[in-house]
């Protein structure tokens, strides 16, 4: 497995510590990508009937459910919650209207859905819920929760306002700043008879509450710590040892392949998932998951090797959740106060 794998495959679990962390834009996309990381990618294409010619051997009335969400990592217990997140969402958009303002720009925050409802461990392994496959093939679920897609403005914004809220687009976003700091030293074009922030409205709102100078840690670098868990479990005996397993239980059904996280690219699929063929090879990908006990095998080594990630880190982490509590009163500022009362620009 290649780092680009397990790193898409860490991405959908990481997406609900960072809905706040990005500097793009907030408009209208599916949180996940187009389908090609296998049965682990945050999405991969819908399907509609299960063909089960190749499967008798499967249960495919089994109760429905992926064991994989219902995994607890160590890394789980330090990131944003739920209710910080959208106290945090909330502080921004009131920074993003100030910040538009100063442009002569009315701006009103896009309505929030509620979150989406798929634990963000689901399929971290693969598909490995064999009612879904049945029925949904290699599709993830976060792709059948309604409340995927991100937010969107009830009006169409005008150039002028997209200029202003997400900054210049010929920008590079590698090229971004980093700090709120280092944002207000390189400003953009002028919108109303003020520069726009390199970052935009958005951008600057966002690293306010989390970056305002390189003293802070980015929160971001939670999901890094979860890679660097992950690359170290990849090269453990024991994954390699679950994956073999698995392979010679897919091969000994006439579907050989390397790994769950890219069967899909393996066997031809990745292009319809959707088909009657994706169907049946995800019902026996779950089925060699069971017999060969590869998620709960899979929980066991990458929860050990985030505490050792953890271990190694105690210090930075310290840091991070002292400045997180330090966050949360500037957020708390920002909605009794105004943005005034944390910055004086």
């Amino acid at each position: 497995m290649t780092p680009s794998t397990r790193r898409r495959a860490r991405r959908g679990a990481a997406l609900p510590l960072l809905l706040v962390l990005a500097l793009g834009s907030s408009t209208a996309c599916s949180a996940s990508g187009a389908g090609s990381d296998g049965g682990e990618s945050d999405t991969d294409a819908a399907v509609d009937t299960a063909d089960t010619a190749d499967t008798a051997d499967t249960d495919t009335t089994a109760p429905g459910g992926s064991p994989s969400a219902e995994a607890v990592f160590p890394l789980d217990t330090i990131g944003i919650d739920d209710a910080d997140q959208a106290l945090l969402e909330e502080a921004r958009d009131a920074v993003v209207t100030s910040c538009m303002a100063r442009h002569g720009l009315e701006y009103a925050a896009a309505d929030r859905p509620p979150r989406p409802s798929v634990h963000r461990h689901t399929h971290l392994y693969g598909v490995d819920d064999p009612v879904h496959a049945a029925e949904h093939g290699y599709l993830h679920p976060i792709d059948l929760d309604p409340h995927t897609y991100a937010p969107v403005h009830a009006e169409e914004l005008t150039p002028e306002q997209e200029l202003a809220l997400y900054g210049d687009p010929a920008v590079d976003p590698l090229d971004l700043p980093d700090t709120l700091e280092e944002a207000r030293e390189r400003p953009g074009p002028e919108v109303g008879g003020v520069p726009v922030p390199a970052t935009g409205c958005h951008g600057e709102a966002t690293l306010l509450i989390n970056r305002p100078d390189d003293r802070w840690i980015d929160p971001t670098f939670l999901m890094e710590l979860a890679d660097e868990a992950g690359h170290e479990a990849d090269a453990d005996e024991r994954v390699r040892d679950l994956l073999a397993d698995w392979s010679a239980c897919m091969a000994d059904r006439g579907r050989p392949a390397d790994s769950p996280l890219t069967v899909t690219e393996e066997l031809g699929l990745a292009g319809d998932v959707s088909g009657e063929e994706a169907i049946a090879v995800a019902l026996l990908d779950v089925a060699c998951k069971e017999e060969t006990d590869l998620v709960a095998r899979w929980v066991a080594v990458d929860a050990e090797h985030q505490e050792h990630v953890i271990a190694e880190h105690t210090d930075l982490l310290a840091e991070y959740a002292e400045q997180h509590v330090e966050r949360m009163e500037r957020a708390r500022a920002i909605l009794a106060d105004g943005p005034s009362a944390v910055d004086g620009a």
